[in-house]
């Protein structure tokens, strides 16, 4: 690389001027998709939850029933009560379950995140901020962010879907084109 070159990319008064609020609103862009992935992940871990829930209940009023009805088959109406006592019982080690509320939380925590980040868009859109303080800012953002994905995450098993992932872009471009383009009102 030649030192014309050299200087050109470490020049950052050649940096664009909205620079630092592009990169803000980048990030804002990418809470509110991890948003709204996790919303579809937490309704997709729900259905299988409650069919879960139905399976057991269903299983266990079942063979109650048909163990009164067939008491020469007592033997296998007890096997199918234990399992969906054991069933009932791990619950919570199921990983559809514990992920389930693990992602319920993490949601309401993005939310709640996001929020405060749209609030504070305004004042970085606005020019309220300096270049370095809407830095800060967004740093901190970032750090938050990781800090409840470790926190309800902490191994990060989160698992990545690209079908959910592309429903929760389109949700985010949709709820943000409602939300900033001129001229419209909110549906």
């Amino acid at each position: 690389m030649s030192d014309d070159e050299v200087a050109e990319t470490s020049d950052v008064s050649e940096a664009p001027e909205h620079r630092q609020q592009q990169l803000y609103f980048r990030e804002l862009f990418q809470l509110k998709v991890q948003c709204e992935y996790v919303r579809r992940y937490r309704d997709v871990l729900s259905a299988w939850v409650t069919r879960f829930a139905i399976l057991r209940a269903v299983a266990s009023s079942g063979s109650i029933a048909g163990w009164v009805i067939w008491r020469e088959y007592a033997f296998v109406w007890a096997a199918i009560i234990a399992a969906s006592q054991l069933a009932d019982a791990l619950t919570d080690a199921i990983p559809y379950t514990a992920r389930q509320k693990s992602a319920n939380a993490l949601l309401a925590d993005l939310d709640a995140l996001f929020i405060e980040a749209l609030f504070e868009w305004e004042g970085v859109f606005s020019a309220k901020f300096t270049n370095e303080e809407i830095t800060e800012r967004r740093r901190k953002l970032m750090q938050l962010q990781h800090e409840l994905d470790k926190k309800h995450f902490p191994t990060g098993d989160l698992p990545s879907r690209s079908d959910l992932l592309a429903l929760a872009e389109q949700d985010t471009i949709t709820y943000l084109e409602s939300m900033f383009r001129e001229g419209t009102t909110p549906t």
